[in-house]
């Protein structure tokens, strides 16, 4: 944000980026100016509106001094460890990132098991290898995001947007993705064992060689989907027809 005050240069990191808008939402809320602000409210605002808001927050008597400070601080710390500036800001990673705007951030190897990212926009970030198991990732925009080899096991991932994203040797297993759109999604060698795929687009995605025992199939859409050698067993919601189309596509049902 250039020209919002000065509060923070224009060519900062995405990671900076994100901590700066997240707490500035946080700042913003204690200071009274706006009890319905939220991060998710943000999210799509562009540089322009975010002036005006500071502009009107200024005219409504907040002092931007002790915020200055902050802001300085993250923007010349020694790292771009995106937890790490979180904590220089003073956020909690595991609350305050619900409904954040994280767009391009890197998370690569990062512990945000059990944290609550509902609603958090994430498109084009790396999360590869990170550990994400039990975390709230219900409806999520990860679209085109890098997750290959991570952690998401017992993850809640209903209504995510992972579209074109890469879930690569990721572990899914016992992940809620019920009614996720994880078309062109490459899910190769990914673990889905007893994950719940019910509803969920897979449409164009790749399923080579993946984990799919005791998986809930339930209205999932194949259509286009590789599946050369994926293996299923005891896997719910499969019609016999749908069941002898994967087998012609490749698919493995060690049930049979």
């Amino acid at each position: 944000m250039t020209g919002i005050e000065g509060l923070w240069p224009h060519n900062i990191s995405p990671n900076r980026l994100a901590v700066l808008e997240i707490k500035l939402v946080l700042w913003l809320r204690s200071q009274n100016f706006s009890s319905e602000l939220t991060s998710e409210s943000l999210q799509y605002k562009s540089p322009e509106e975010l002036q005006g808001l500071m502009l009107s927050a200024t005219a409504a008597g907040c002092d931007f001094s002790e915020f200055r400070i902050m802001s300085k601080n993250v923007v010349e710390a020694n790292t771009e460890d995106l937890l790490e500036l979180a904590n220089i800001a003073g956020l909690n990673p595991a609350e305050d990132f619900a409904g954040a705007k994280l767009l391009g951030v890197s998370l690569c190897g990062v512990d945000l098991s059990g944290a609550n990212l509902h609603g958090a926009y994430l498109r084009g970030s790396d999360l590869s290898d990170a550990d994400l198991s039990e975390a709230n990732l219900s409806k999520v925009n990860l679209g085109g995001a890098d997750l290959s080899g991570a952690l998401l096991s017992n993850a809640n991932l209903t209504d995510a947007n992972l579209h074109l994203v890469s879930l690569a040797l990721a572990n899914l297993s016992g992940a809620n993705l019920s009614n996720a759109n994880l078309s062109n999604a490459n899910l190769s060698n990914a673990n889905l064992s007893d994950a719940n795929l019910s509803g969920a687009n897979l449409s164009d995605a790749d399923l080579t060689q993946a984990g799919l025992a005791l998986t809930n199939l339930t209205g999932a859409n194949f259509q286009n989907t590789k599946v050369e050698n994926a293996r299923l067993w005891h896997d719910a919601g499969l019609s016999e027809e749908m069941k002898q189309d994967l087998i012609s596509r490749g698919a493995v049902f060690e049930d049979t």
